[in-house]
C-alpha cells in the first residue's frame, strides 16, 4: 500500500559526518595520513566521546604527497548503531556532523533519508550490524545512495553481524554469506571490516568488491604495553585452539613493542568420553607467577572467559587480563551482569565496535576506541594508499 499522511516518521537519531571540509592534517603541517599521530590519539578523553586510546603513536606514517585540496566529494554517514564512534571518526577527519536521518514509521518499518546531495560523491557508510534493525538500516542506506547517484559506496562495518554463521550446519543458512549477498545487491562497491570472526567471510563477496579487514590486536597490544610497562612476566593466552593465530599475532606485536620475549600458551578442550557434553579444559603451557593476557575476538555470554580466568588462577597466574575486539554482552544484565563473575580478572578490554550506553559496562570492562584506526583507513582510501600498512609497528 502507499504510505499516506498517517504514516508519520518518528525520528530516532541523526548520524555523524557529511560533505565538505578538508581531511585533517597534523598541526605541524606534515602531510601524513596518520590520524593516530595527532593530538586526538592521546589519552585525553575529551578528544573522543567513547573509549580509551593509546598515549602515543606506534604505527607507520604514510606520506601523502600532494593530497587533493578539495574533498567535498567525500561523504561520511553514520547509522544509529555506531553513532558515537561515527562522531569521533568525523571529528578526527574534521567533518561536520549531520547528513542522515533514520526514522521508524508507526508500523515499525524503517525510514532512511539522506539530507544532502550525494550525486557523484564517494560515500562511506559506517554501521555495525549487531541487530536485524541495523542490518536493514545499512541495506536501505546503501540502496538510497545508489539510487541517488553516488559515485561509490564503501560500507564500514566494525562488527559484522551473523559473522559466526560462516559454514553449513545441517539445514541452516550460511548467514555470513547471505549478508554479503544482500550488501552486493544493494550496490556496495567496497567493504571495510574489523576483526572478522573467520577470514572466510571476505571470500563471500564477489571479486569486484574489495574487502579490507582491519586488525585491532596491534592497537590493543600497544595499550597493554603501556599499561604493563616494566612487567617481564607477561604471557599471552589463546582461549581455545581456534584463537591461537589471533593470540600469536597479538604476541608478536607486544614483543616488538616491549622488547622482551613473551610466551604463548593456549587452552585445549578435550572430552573424557564419547557423548560427554561438558569438555574438559587443559592448559598447554606454564602460567605460574605470570601476568596473563587472554586474547579473543568476541565476548558474548562470557562463559568461555570466566571459565578460562578460573583455570588460569588455579594454575597459579599472578594476574589475569583479557582482550576481545567485540563486546556483545548478551547475557542477563549485560556487561554489569558479566562483571559479577569476573572476580579473578583485573579487567576486560574491548573496543567500541559495539555501542553500549555509558555506565552499562561496569568498572571491570574498559573500552578502547577504534576511531583513529577507522579514520586512518578512510583517509588512506581517499588517497588510494595501502590500508594494510597502517599497522606496521614503530616503537617510537
Amino acid at each position: 500500500m502507499f504510505r499516506g499522511l498517517g504514516q508519520k516518521a518518528i525520528p530516532l537519531t541523526i548520524g555523524a559526518g557529511l560533505v565538505g571540509s578538508q581531511f585533517w592534517r597534523p598541526s605541524n603541517s606534515d602531510p601524513t595520513l596518520n590520524v593516530q599521530a595527532s593530538k586526538y590519539a592521546s589519552c585525553d578523553e575529551s578528544n573522543v566521546e567513547e573509549g580509551l586510546t593509546t598515549k602515543k603513536m606506534y604505527f607507520y606514517k604514510a606520506p601523502v604527497g600532494n593530497m587533493v585540496a578539495k574533498t567535498d566529494r567525500n561523504v561520511l554517514l553514520t547509522l544509529p548503531q555506531s553513532r558515537t564512534l561515527g562522531k569521533d571518526v568525523a571529528k578526527l577527519l574534521h567533518l561536520p556532523p549531520g547528513g542522515l536521518t533514520v526514522s521508524k514509521f508507526k508500523d515499525g518499518e524503517t525510514s532512511v533519508k539522506v539530507d544532502a546531495s550525494v550525486r557523484g560523491k564517494d560515500v562511506f557508510v559506517l554501521s555495525s550490524t549487531t541487530t536485524n534493525d541495523s542490518i536493514i538500516e545499512t541495506l536501505l542506506t546503501i540502496s538510497t545512495l545508489r539510487r541517488a547517484s553516488a559515485k561509490s559506496i564503501c560500507a564500514i562495518i566494525p562488527y559484522y553481524g551473523y559473522g559466526r554463521l560462516d559454514m553449513k550446519r545441517k539445514r541452516e543458512p550460511i548467514a555470513a554469506a547471505d549478508i554479503a549477498i544482500m550488501l552486493e545487491s544493494m550496490g556496495v562497491d567496497s567493504v571495510i571490516l574489523m576483526d572478522i570472526h573467520n577470514d572466510s567471510v571476505s571470500g563471500f563477496f564477489n571479486l569486484n568488491i574489495p574487502v579490507d579487514n582491519l586488525e585491532t590486536g596491534p592497537v590493543a597490544a600497544a595499550f597493554f604495553n603501556e599499561q604493563l610497562e616494566g612487567d617481564k612476566q607477561v604471557v599471552v593466552v589463546a582461549p581455545h585452539e581456534g584463537q591461537v593465530n589471533r593470540a600469536s599475532d597479538f604476541r608478536k606485536r607486544f614483543q616488538q613493542l616491549a622488547g622482551v620475549e613473551v610466551p604463548l600458551v593456549f587452552v585445549s578442550k578435550t572430552r573424557q568420553s564419547p557423548g560427554e557434553v561438558v569438555p574438559v579444559k587443559e592448559l598447554i603451557g606454564d602460567v605460574r607467577g605470570k601476568t596473563c593476557i587472554i586474547v579473543d575476538d568476541i565476548v558474548d555470554s562470557g562463559n568461555t572467559l570466566t571459565s578460562n580466568v578460573k583455570l588460569l588462577k588455579e594454575k597459579g597466574a599472578a594476574k589475569v587480563y583479557a582482550y576481545a575486539t567485540h563486546g556483545l554482552f548478551t547475557a542477563s544484565g549485560g556487561g554489569r551482569g558479566l562483571e559479577k563473575h569476573l572476580d579473578g580478572l583485573e579487567y576486560l578490554l574491548v573496543t567500541n565496535t559495539v555501542y553500549h550506553e555509558k555506565g552499562e559496562l561496569g568498572d571491570k570492562i574498559k573500552q578502547l576506541s577504534v576511531a583513529p584506526l577507522l579514520a586512518e583507513a578512510v583517509a588512506r582510501t581517499v588517497a588510494k594508499r595501502s590500508i594494510s600498512g597502517i599497522l606496521n609497528v614503530e616503537k617510537d
